[in-house]
This record gives C-alpha cells, sequence and structure tokens, in this order.
C-alpha cells in the first residue's frame, strides 16, 4: 500500500508538471503581447519595451521556463502583469469562494443522486425512475450558461427570491451552484442506478430479503455501499467537469472566483496569473483523483488483498 502512494504521488507530481510546463508554452506561442495590452495605445516602441523588460517577457523562453519553474517549486507564480499583485495573494483570496461553490454543487449532486438513484433502482416503474430519468435528459441537454440564464430569469429577476449575481452571502451559491449540479448529476445518476440494479441481484440481498428485511434498509445499509464503487470513479471524472462548470457559472453569475479571475487574466494575456490557476486547478483535480484511487481500498476489501 505504502508503494501504491508513494508511485502514484510521482505520477501525480510529474502530470501537474507536465500541464504547467504546456500552459506556459502554449501562451508564449498565442497571439498577443502583453507589453502591447498594457501599454498607453499611442505608445512608443521604447515604452512598449520597457514593459516587456519589466515583465520579464524580453528574454529567451526557456530562462522564463526556468525561473517560473524554480518559482513555482517555492510557491512563488510571479506576479500578475495586471494586477501587480502576487499570484499567489489573488488565487488565495478568490479560491476560498470557487472551492465553496464547487463543494455545494458536488454535495447537491451526490445527495440527490444517491437517494434518487438508490429509488429508481429499487422501484424503476416508479415516478422515482421516471423523476431520474427527467433530471438525467435536462442535465445532459442543458449546458450550465443557458441553465444559469434561466435561473436568474426565473428566481432572481421574476420572483425575486434569489440574487442575480456577485458574493453577497450564502444566498449567493444557491443559484450557481444548482446550476453546476444539474451539469454533473446525470452521468452520477445512471452510474449508481445501473450499478445499484447489479447489486440487488446478488444473492446476499436475496438472503437478506428472504429473512424479512425492508426494502429500504437492504438498499441504503446493504447494498448502497458495494453500488458506490463505480460512482467514486465518476466523481473523480467529475472534478473537471465541475471546475470548468464553475468557471462558466462565476461568469454568468458575475461570481468573484477563480473562474472570473481566469477570464480577466486570459483577456490581458497575464501569463503569471494564467498559469497560477492552472497549476491550482490542476492540482486539485490531481489531488481529488488520488484521494479516490485510495478510498477504493477502504470500501472494497478485495482492492486491498490484490495490492498486498
Amino acid at each position: 500500500m505504502k508503494r501504491y502512494v508513494i508511485r502514484r504521488t510521482a505520477q501525480a507530481v510529474i502530470i501537474v508538471l507536465a500541464i504547467a510546463i504546456t500552459v506556459f508554452v502554449v501562451l508564449r506561442l498565442s497571439a498577443g503581447d502583453p507589453a502591447r495590452i498594457r501599454a498607453p495605445v499611442f505608445a512608443s516602441a521604447e515604452v512598449v519595451e520597457q514593459y516587456r523588460r519589466d515583465f520579464g517577457t524580453d528574454r529567451p523562453i526557456v530562462e522564463q521556463l526556468g525561473t517560473f519553474l524554480l518559482g513555482a517549486v517555492q510557491g512563488d507564480l510571479g506576479t500578475s502583469f495586471r494586477f501587480h499583485q502576487p499570484v499567489t495573494e489573488l488565487i488565495r483570496t478568490a479560491l476560498p469562494r470557487t472551492l465553496a461553490l464547487a463543494g455545494c454543487a458536488l454535495a447537491l449532486s451526490l445527495s440527490v443522486t444517491i437517494i434518487l438513484g438508490s429509488l429508481a433502482a429499487l422501484r424503476p416503474r416508479s415516478i422515482w425512475g421516471a423523476l431520474a430519468t427527467i433530471l438525467a435528459t435536462v442535465g445532459q441537454s442543458a449546458p450550465v450558461f443557458w441553465t444559469g440564464a434561466l435561473m436568474v430569469i426565473l428566481f432572481a429577476v421574476n420572483l425575486g427570491w434569489l440574487p442575480p449575481g456577485g458574493f453577497t452571502g450564502v444566498s449567493s451559491l444557491v443559484l450557481p451552484a444548482v446550476a453546476v449540479a444539474l451539469s454533473i448529476m446525470p452521468t452520477q445518476l445512471r452510474v449508481l442506478r445501473s450499478s445499484m440494479r447489479g447489486v440487488l441481484r446478488e444473492e446476499y440481498i436475496r438472503t437478506a430479503q428472504a429473512f424479512g428485511l425492508s426494502d429500504r434498509r437492504i438498499t441504503f445499509v446493504y447494498a448502497l455501499k458495494n453500488a458506490l464503487l463505480p460512482l467514486l470513479t465518476v466523481i473523480g471524472v467529475d472534478v473537471g467537469y465541475l471546475l470548468g462548470g464553475v468557471i462558466v457559472a462565476e461568469v454568468v453569475f458575475a461570481f468573484p472566483g477563480v473562474g472570473e479571475l481566469a477570464l480577466v487574466a486570459l483577456n490581458a494575456r497575464d501569463y503569471p496569473l494564467v498559469q497560477g490557476i492552472t497549476i491550482v486547478t490542476a492540482s486539485i483535480f490531481v489531488i481529488v483523483n488520488l484521494v479516490i484511487d485510495l478510498a477504493y481500498a477502504l470500501i472494497d476489501p478485495r482492492i486491498r488483498m490484490e495490492q498486498s
């Protein structure tokens, strides 16, 4: 188990490093000069060149890459061209709001998935099965920006129940969290319902039924634990979609998180800020998948036996 953890951690570090280098190179090769964007409209060539020296973009790309990687290892992601502040400070300010939004969306999606998916598997021809199908279809068909705009019009503009955007408290998380949760819920619902149906046909479930245990007790106490393994895999993949959906939701709802910060950084060709946000989000994705891989061994004893 220890060797497995070390090997997976090393793989995670290599993946984050590869992503950081790729983003660094792509940004430098893309169109747009941050010095010209930040300089006045009618600035002379000398002024633009001074901006390049200040930003460090006048040096060879290999030297820039070495400086960036050396600083990143030490926790220094550089200084933002746009805001003239350390990138780590900007991300530290915006990241908690983004994590709160992502966490609320994931918690809402999993709560509905576990309850509704289990009931739909237990009684596929009931109202629960129909409701699961409707939610999966709507969530799969409607993108986050469309769902978010529709909810703003209905619940914020017409009914006035919730704020339309910004961040004024917990109420500001409701609409974007629901919009993001609807985008990741369909896959989770289908996987859990299919997995639960397979588990409910196992012999030990039939034995529990023969002893007279209630269907809900069998489903939520005995079958759910084994049915959660495929769902864990889906959650690991959904983290990427979740982060992408959160970024879109932050733009739609003018939510001051990492997504809105990334949009400003991209428009300004703010290399250090884009690189810092990419490294942080990639690290979150890799860490979550690493934790999920290790959680398999805690949930399923057979995996521990195979590893040993």
